[in-house]
């Protein structure tokens, strides 16, 4: 253990942003750690620059395509509106904590994106107290949904050493740097802190320990430690046996037989989570039950933490878009799988089948072994079926792309044609997947295979909204069963907001009177009614997304679905309503 905590002392010499902890070599010769970091940065920094890039107004976006000497980076400062000042001045913080009460669990991407983009990017006068305390609400509203990322950047860009919530922001600080095992920076940030921030504080007490066993300080680490154990009333037994594992040398037996309640304090599972790394023990899987988005990346960078639980994690990373596909093929390509279950496919299928998460590492790491593309394209095949039938496909087409994109096109491979076609459309390579699906209807001519994925192509490729729906009303027989009452009913909503003739697009039902679909409120009604009337964007999304809280598209009432989409149809320039189309007919199971 002392020569491990040496190791991590010599690492303190090295810059958090070269972190070499447990190197897994690709891409670049980056570590997980730094792959993950990585992501999260650069995914706030671009959360920002979209946001002013969809405020940009269309005349605007005209003039700046006009000069070409101008920077992406200069349009995106110079030529962006703001927020509804109105809307954020009259708000009061505890009406927004009843909003943000009542968004915890949107289940529409597309509205949870705008909506963190929203908090994320809004500027305020935070010299006054209400805008002070809206920023606290702001903060804990990302900590609670699994943004501690978010949280973390914000908290970074102001001054908050004399806020009056500095001790909470200090906090996330301490915790968001725990999870991403920036250690170093633990202790210089705590050794910053004012004695105000450290006073009466449980939890920098316990850093502070930490920090001495990582400074190799022993006896003073033992001292401190028996001071807190004095003085508290209420022992906190995960800390004290960490504390000892991580002491004392030769303790290999307790390390085996160390397990972690199910009953630990919430607050301190960042900490927990970085001693036991150190410690090199496993986390369990009430960690990520406690706090399943925030708790994943210190699972995932736990390399005594069971490799079934990681990929667990890593998966809900990236379907949450906290960590890039580089770092999540690298933990693919971790898992350990012996010759016997790599040279017998069929039986180790059947031996995994009860455990997706490994099952689809061994997919992909089976396809990166075979040496001829025709086996390499039917071990995919597979993956990808495999994927589909567990609502993964977005992780299988995300993680083979660059295996796609190795393949020629040849007779040879013909018949894989339309899915191969698909993969690209959904890694949003249009111009590959028409080559693709081209060079199939040339050889093979029409069928159901490639018209279902041409349609797809063109409703992926287009930009105009009204584009979509013709694609997707003279397809309507290719894509989905159209005696559904449920999609007619989309289709004639869709007709109808475009000023499209909906007439006999409805075929009388008399077997279903009333809709079990409920509505929202009239007070959530008539706020988006008001919102649309007043083109007050701000407004719309946020009404919007209360009505969308747990519930999908397809559960909510045909009149609700209507009014929001007659509201985002002129929602920043109708910049994003093809989107929000397609999310719409993904959740109906009509793509």
């Amino acid at each position: 253990m002392k020569i491990f905590l040496y190791s991590i002392l010599i690492l303190f010499n090295i810059s958090a942003n070269s972190n070499t902890i447990e190197v897994i070599e690709l891409h670049e010769n980056k570590s997980l750690d730094q792959l993950v970091l990585d992501k999260i940065e650069n995914e706030n920094i671009d959360l920002e620059i979209e946001e002013n890039i969809n405020n940009l107004t269309q005349e605007q976006i005209e003039t700046n395509t006009k000069n070409e000497n101008i920077s992406d980076l200069n349009l995106v400062e110079e030529k962006t509106i703001k927020p509804n000042e109105s809307f954020w001045n009259e708000i009061e913080p505890n009406y927004l904590n009843l909003i943000l009460s009542n968004v915890e669990n949107i289940e529409s991407e597309f509205i949870q994106n705008e909506f963190n983009n929203l908090l994320f990017n809004l500027n305020l006068d935070y010299e006054l107290k209400k805008n002070r305390d809206i920023f606290n609400l702001i903060i804990n509203y990302f900590y609670k949904t699994g943004n501690l990322s978010k949280a973390y950047s914000l908290i970074k860009s102001r001054n908050i050493e004399n806020d009056e919530n500095s001790v909470f922001y200090n906090f996330l600080k301490m915790n968001y740097l725990l999870s991403t095992f920036q250690l170093e920076e633990v202790c210089n940030f705590k050794n910053q802190l004012s004695e105000d921030n450290k006073k009466n504080n449980k939890f920098m007490y316990k850093i502070d320990i930490f920090c001495l066993i990582l400074e190799d300080k022993l006896s003073e680490a033992q001292l401190l430690n028996s001071i807190m154990l004095e003085t508290d009333t209420n022992v906190d037994q995960s800390f004290q046996e960490l504390f000892i594992l991580l002491t004392e040398f030769n303790n290999s037996e307790n390390n085996d037989n160390f397990i972690f309640p199910n009953n630990i304090n919430p607050e301190l599972i960042f900490l927990y989570s970085a001693m036991a790394r150190i410690a090199e023990l496993p986390l369990n899987e009430y960690f990520l039950t406690v706090d399943p988005f925030n708790m994943a990346i210190p699972i995932i960078l736990n390399k005594s933490t069971p490799i079934d639980l990681r990929i667990k994690a890593a998966n809900l990373s990236f379907i949450n878009q906290d960590i890039s596909i580089d770092s999540l093929a690298a933990l693919y390509q971790s898992v350990d799988f012996n010759s016997e279950q790599l040279n017998n496919p069929e039986v180790t299928v059947k031996q995994l089948s009860e455990n997706i998460d490994i099952l689809m590492s061994y997919y992909f790491q089976l396809i990166n072994i075979q040496i001829f593309p025709s086996e390499r394209l039917q071990v995919l095949m597979s993956f990808w079926e495999f994927a589909k039938k567990n609502n993964l496909e977005h992780i299988a087409y995300s993680l083979s792309n660059k295996i796609v994109d190795s393949i020629e096109i040849t007779s040879e491979y013909l018949i894989y044609s339309p899915q191969i076609a698909l993969s690209y459309i959904y890694n949003k390579n249009f111009e590959k997947a028409l080559d693709w699906i081209d060079f199939y209807e040339n050889v093979n001519g029409i069928d159901d295979k490639s018209t279902f994925v041409r349609v797809l192509l063109n409703l992926y490729s287009s930009d105009e909204l009204v584009s979509i729906i013709d694609i997707i009303t003279n397809n309507f027989d290719n894509l989905t069963d159209n005696s559904n009452i449920n999609n007619q009913e989309l289709i004639f909503i869709l007709f109808n907001i475009l000023d499209k003739n909906p007439k006999d697009l409805l075929s009388y039902n008399f077997d279903i009177i009333y809709d079990q679909r409920l509505m929202p409120s009239l007070f959530i009604l008539e706020n988006i009614k008001q919102a649309i009337n007043d083109n007050d964007n701000e407004a719309l999304l946020i009404y919007s997304a209360i009505s969308l809280d747990n519930r999908e598209w397809k559960d909510i009432h045909p009149n609700h679905l209507e009014l929001i989409l007659n509201g985002f149809l002129n929602y920043k320039n109708n910049n994003l309503i093809k989107d929000i189309i397609l999310e719409i007919f993904k959740n109906y199971n009509i793509l």
